[in-house]
């Protein structure tokens, strides 16, 4: 009987380590269930009914829509803008060459839209870059995180009280 209690317990902690690592693959991560699937060697069925309980969709989208992500973002687009517009010079050299002053002037417009819209996407991207939150509220989410890790396993908070402390000190010095 006891046995039978122990295997039940193994296979629970099994399944709760596999739910959590098939958490990280897709949410975390940003793997498709079709890879994490097979990559853990279980149905796409089961993780489908995993998201769905779990709300992973969303959790995902929100870890994708933050601001380090935007910046990201934005980072790249800038540089595709960037060779846009370094293409469209050497298309304005081509056209003076030719001497076609209409497509010079047509290709001049565009350039300085391009470029406009270049300065208001590296301005939103510096916006982007200053810290948007207050050393209360970093204080305040960390005290929330290290709160239910006490709840979940004290040992565990026990471990972390040092690195609490090292992190509120780095934050105070970038935030002030």
């Amino acid at each position: 009987m006891a046995s039978k209690k122990r295997r039940k317990q193994l296979s629970k902690a099994v399944y709760d380590k596999l739910k959590r690592t098939a958490y990280e693959y897709i949410v975390v991560q940003g793997m498709s269930q079709k890879e994490t699937a097979a990559l853990l060697d279980i149905t796409e069925a089961t993780l489908s009914k995993w998201s769905i309980e779990g709300k992973w969709k969303d959790l995902r989208q929100d870890r994708q829509q933050c601001i380090s992500t935007d910046a990201d973002n934005l980072k790249k687009l800038l540089r595709v803008m960037s060779q846009q517009r370094l293409e469209l010079e050497e298309q304005i050299l081509d056209a003076q060459k030719a001497g076609d002053t209409q497509e010079e002037i047509r290709l001049r417009k565009e350039a300085r839209a391009l470029s406009d819209e270049m300065s208001k996407q590296n301005k939103t991207l510096l916006s982007l870059d200053k810290t948007s939150y207050t050393l209360g509220v970093f204080i305040d989410v960390m005290d929330e995180i290290f709160n239910y890790m006490r709840q979940y396993d004290e040992g565990l908070w026990e471990k972390t009280i040092d690195f609490q402390s090292v992190m509120v000190k780095r934050k105070t010095n970038e935030l002030a």
